[in-house]
C-alpha cells in the first residue's frame, strides 16, 4: 500500500523536491494494481488535473477507485451543485467506483479497503472463451459493423490475460478495428459483466 505525494499542475511545481516526488507517484501508480484518486469534494467539481490523472491511470491499464474527501463540508445545495457538475463527466464516472468520506471524520473509512479488494477481484476475474465469442457475435448479428462498406467479421474472443483485464479478438481484416470499434466491443462486455473501475484491454489479429 502505497501513499504518494499530490500532482499539481505541471506549471504551478517549481521546487525541484516537489518534481521528483510527482516523478516517484507517476512510478507507483504504473507499479500499482488499483489505485484510489482523491479529491477534494469540497471544490465542488472534478479539476482537469484530477481528470486528466483518472485518464492517465486508466491509459496504463490499472484499476481505479476515485474518493471523495471532505463531505463533511459539503451538504445542501453544495452537494446537490456537485453531483450536477459531475454529471458533466457521466462518461467516465459511470465506469469507476466513487466512495464519499470523510478524513476528518472517519466517515466511511472503513469501506476503503474493502472496496479495493472487490476491484482487485474483478481486475483479475476469468472468463469462458467460448461465451466471450458468442457475446461478440450475436451482438454482430444485432448490428453489423462495416468499415468502408466491409462488414467486420470476427472469428472468435479470447482471454490472453489477467489483471489487467485483456482480450484477443480474432478477426478478418484487423486494421478495419479502430476505437470506435473497439469502444462498443468495450460497451458489451461492461452490459454483461461487472467491469466497475476495471479497464478492459483488445488485441486484434487476423489468426490466433
Amino acid at each position: 500500500l502505497t501513499d504518494t505525494a499530490g500532482i499539481r499542475r505541471k506549471r504551478t511545481v517549481s521546487d525541484p523536491l516537489e518534481t521528483l516526488m510527482v516523478k516517484s507517484s507517476f512510478r507507483a501508480v504504473e507499479n500499482a494494481d488499483v489505485i484510489l484518486l482523491l479529491i477534494d469534494a469540497a471544490s465542488g467539481t472534478l479539476a482537469d488535473q484530477e481528470l486528466k490523472l483518472a485518464f492517465y491511470i486508466l491509459e496504463k491499464f490499472k484499476a481505479l477507485i476515485i474518493l471523495f474527501n471532505k463531505q463533511d463540508l459539503v451538504a445542501g445545495f453544495a452537494k446537490e451543485d456537485m453531483e450536477r457538475k459531475l454529471d458533466e463527466y457521466k462518461h467516465l464516472m459511470k465506469k469507476i467506483p466513487v466512495l464519499s468520506i470523510s478524513c476528518k471524520t472517519g466517515k466511511d473509512i472503513g469501506r476503503i479497503m474493502p472496496l479495493v479488494h472487490e476491484v482487485y477481484e474483478r481486475y483479475k476475474q476469468r472468463f469462458d472463451d467460448d461465451e466471450l465469442s458468442m457475446l461478440i457475435k450475436e451482438a454482430l448479428q444485432r448490428k453489423p459493423l462495416y468499415h468502408n462498406g466491409n462488414m467486420l467479421i470476427v472469428r472468435r474472443v479470447k482471454q490472453v490475460a489477467i489483471a489487467p483485464t485483456t482480450f484477443l479478438i480474432i478477426a478478418n481484416q484487423p486494421s478495419w478495428f479502430g476505437p470506435t470499434q473497439l469502444g462498443y466491443f468495450e460497451n458489451i462486455l461492461r452490459k454483461k459483466y461487472d467491469f466497475a473501475g476495471v479497464p478492459i484491454r483488445f488485441f486484434v489479429r487476423k489468426k490466433g
